[in-house]
């Protein structure tokens, strides 16, 4: 009787273990199978198990605007402000610059120089940046602060910035607190800096060739490396005479009018404005060293390379009464 009770219980115990694998296998199955389809068709299937974070998208923000900072929260007035800097920023890392984007009319302040206009202010805004060469430079939206005052509101916050200055030749770092000024219209009336810590500033010698002075020849070579070593370049804010093309500013308009060649996309597209371009005038009053600052596209920018490359000497600009190496920043205007 037992073994046949024994037997029974076991007959009975079977079907559920089926039952409980058959349930395990179709659990296993659906998930497999889950997986297998956010696998294939969903570019990240963890996000959906990840926090969300704000995410400040500069390129879509490019327009923000400020102009209703009176009524404004504190915490909109915060969030508007960061993505307003962060455009700001992302613009110029682009290579991008306009003034009439982000400044007053009137500029009263832009670090050291005042009352500044759009084509003053982009003026010196390459001739600062020619002199920051290989610039890294982010900014720090977690140590933005503001205060309103009146119709304005005063910013200020905490970059990152390290380059080769070319005009002293030093490799510099630090970091800089900023100061920005927006007034009732949501525009940059001032920006400067108010404070440097972390500053570092190390010489950088020009390259040269170690030579033993073994006889007179070996004194030339010697000589000759002296004489070719790369001399300072100035800015043009910095030279006693500037560099004049030859015949004048109404000779070199008509120089770009008698060599242009308007670029034929840029002739159907209605492409016109002003390229800016940056290069040295040598000592000699050759052009050296042309590169792009602002641009407008579809043929100008390599058009315009092509005309200051293509210039005759210049007049070279003068310190102490001797010719030196100048930077120089050029608009090249088309106009249809």
């Amino acid at each position: 009787m037992r073994e046949n009770k024994s037997e029974n219980e076991e007959v009975n115990e079977s079907p559920l273990k089926d039952r409980s694998l058959r349930k395990m296998a179709f659990i296993l199955g659906t998930i497999i199978v889950i997986m297998a389809y956010l696998t294939l068709y969903v570019d990240d299937p963890w996000k959906w198990f990840k926090p969300k974070k704000e995410v400040v998208s500069s390129i879509d923000d490019r327009n923000v605007k400020l102009d209703r900072i009176s009524s404004m929260s504190d915490e909109e007035l915060k969030a508007s402000l960061t993505k307003f800097i962060q455009a700001f920023y992302y613009d110029q890392r682009q290579g991008y610059f306009d003034p009439p984007s982000y400044f007053a009319t009137i500029t009263k302040t832009f670090y050291n120089y005042h009352h500044l206009n759009y084509k003053n202010l982009r003026d010196i805004y390459w001739r600062r940046r020619g002199d920051m060469q290989g610039l890294k430079m982010s900014w720090m939206p977690s140590t933005i602060e503001f205060v309103r005052n009146n119709s304005t509101v005063i910013v200020t916050y905490w970059t990152k910035e390290s380059y080769f200055r070319v005009s002293t030749r030093h490799q510099y770092s630090a970091q800089i607190k900023h100061e920005m000024v927006i007034d009732k219209n949501g525009l940059i009336e001032s920006l400067r800096s108010v404070e440097v810590k972390n500053e570092v500033s190390n010489y950088v010698p020009p390259d040269t060739v170690e030579v033993s002075p073994v006889d007179s020849v070996a004194n030339i070579i010697i000589a000759d490396v002296e004489k070719t070593a790369p001399a300072k370049v100035y800015d043009i804010s910095e030279v006693e005479v500037v560099p004049i093309f030859p015949g004048g500013h109404g000779e070199l308009e008509k120089y770009f009018q008698k060599n242009m060649k308007y670029p034929a996309l840029a002739k159907r597209n209605g492409v016109q404005g002003k390229v800016y371009i940056g290069f040295v005038i040598e000592a000699d009053g050759s052009v050296a060293n042309v590169s792009l600052k602002q641009g407008i596209g579809d043929g100008c920018d390599e058009e315009a390379v092509r005309l200051i490359l293509s210039s005759p000497k210049w007049r070279p600009g003068k310190v102490a009464g001797n010719a030196v190496r100048t930077y120089c920043v050029l608009p090249v205007t088309f106009s249809l």
